[in-house]
């Protein structure tokens, strides 16, 4: 196994390749932005004040945009064999076809499986499987069921799903980077055993089926059989975590993308835009998954998470513990805990990221305070009424 233990170092010097990252788009309805040797078509991929704009898809280079699950909150996206449809599955199991992507099923509405986070197609695109947080397999058309991860048998969240070539077995991914195998995919290894800076987000297998990567919240790729290693964002301070990862047809390069919209290319994955470029300017729905066209000129990048509606947002700059007990800081916010429990990690519409981890006598109902170094960067943020998401399942 080839792995890359990400790590936060200084910025590399300007002579250095480094991973490209495209600009933010302005908010609007529908978008176009030119891309380096490419045109990026944007529809519906920002959110609003007047309400969610989760289940979108933004479609980049030569992939087009056959339509959006507007307002579902969306946790994965598999396109079909052709590049001509793709699938959006909901945290509820909802699955929403697109272009030559066929209606096969969903999973009943009531079942005592988690929430669904992420779909597989088959090679033969008349089939997907659907997995649950604790590995629930839910097999539709074509796709066979080959087994399902036990109960008591994971020690994290499943998080990701990939199949094999043929379409004859699957690969699961859970959080704390534990690898499961079933069918005719093979097991060539796990981060499981490692120590890992932030947990695992997305998997992706190599077109032979046999080597796949991982890609954790930093950034960090880990490889295992013939997937070979190209690079990582790991020894970046990212703005917002990476969700997905892609890989191209060759399986020489990879895609990951962030969370609000940046797109990261290693080997020879092609660069055909992406939906942010600095700190402070996230905006809209989170990202939760991506992927390429089969000739690997462009991409998808759906957004999802479960939006919580409009909050008035403040700013406080003091320090000090807060009401759970860690400290004041980057990333902290405070809210109503009748509202959102303790401990829930946000997606703020505009301002990223953040975990709920404070309370304030005056944050009551749908009200956020989010933490800033200095009483004058409060000023300067002032009151907003801006979009809330849940950005995971």
């Amino acid at each position: 196994m080839r792995r890359y233990q990400p790590q936060h170092l200084a910025p590399r010097p300007a002579s250095s390749r480094r991973p490209r990252l495209g600009r933010r788009l302005g908010a609007a309805a529908v978008l176009v932005v030119a891309a380096p040797a490419a045109v990026t078509h944007v529809t519906h991929g920002m959110a609003s004040a007047g309400g969610p704009t989760t289940g979108t898809v933004a479609a980049l280079g030569e992939a087009a945009n056959y339509g959006s699950a507007d307002g579902q909150a969306v946790a994965g996206m598999a396109r079909t064999p052709s590049g001509r449809g793709y699938w959006l599955v909901t945290s509820a199991g909802r699955v929403f076809p697109f272009g030559d992507a066929a209606p096969l099923g969903e999973p009943p509405a009531r079942r005592a499986s988690g929430a669904i986070v992420d779909i597989a197609s088959t090679p033969d695109g008349q089939g997907y499987w659907l997995v649950a947080t604790d590995g629930t397999i839910f097999a539709f058309g074509t796709a066979a069921h080959h087994g399902s991860v036990r109960d008591g048998a994971i020690n994290a969240p499943v998080v990701g799903i990939t199949s094999s070539p043929g379409g004859n077995g699957y690969w699961l991914v859970a959080r704390d980077g534990g690898v499961f195998a079933f069918g005719d995919a093979t097991f060539l290894g796990s981060a499981g055993s490692l120590h890992l800076n932030q947990p695992i987000t997305g998997i992706a297998s190599t077109p032979s089926g046999n080597g796949y990567r991982l890609v954790g919240g930093d950034g960090g790729v880990f490889t295992f059989g013939d997937a070979t290693f190209a690079g990582s964002v790991g020894d970046r301070r990212l703005n917002e975590p990476i969700v997905g990862i892609a890989g191209t047809p060759t399986g020489t390069g990879y895609w990951l993308v962030a969370r609000d919209g940046g797109v990261f290319t290693f080997g020879d994955a092609q660069f055909h835009g992406s939906l942010a470029a600095g700190r402070g300017t996230t905006a809209g729905a989170p990202i939760v998954d991506i992927a390429g066209t089969p000739g690997g000129k462009g991409q998808w990048l759906a957004n999802g998470g479960r939006y919580l509606g409009d909050f008035v947002v403040t700013c406080y700059a003091l320090r000090g513990t807060t009401a759970s007990g860690a400290k004041a800081g980057p990333g902290v916010v405070a809210v109503d805990p009748r509202v959102v429990p303790l401990g829930t990690e946000l997606y703020v519409g505009g301002q990223g990221t953040m975990t709920a981890l404070d309370t304030g006598g005056k944050i009551k109902g749908r009200r956020l305070d989010i933490w800033r170094r200095s009483a004058a960067e409060c000023r300067a943020f002032g009151r907003q009424k801006l979009p809330v998401f849940a950005p995971a399942a």
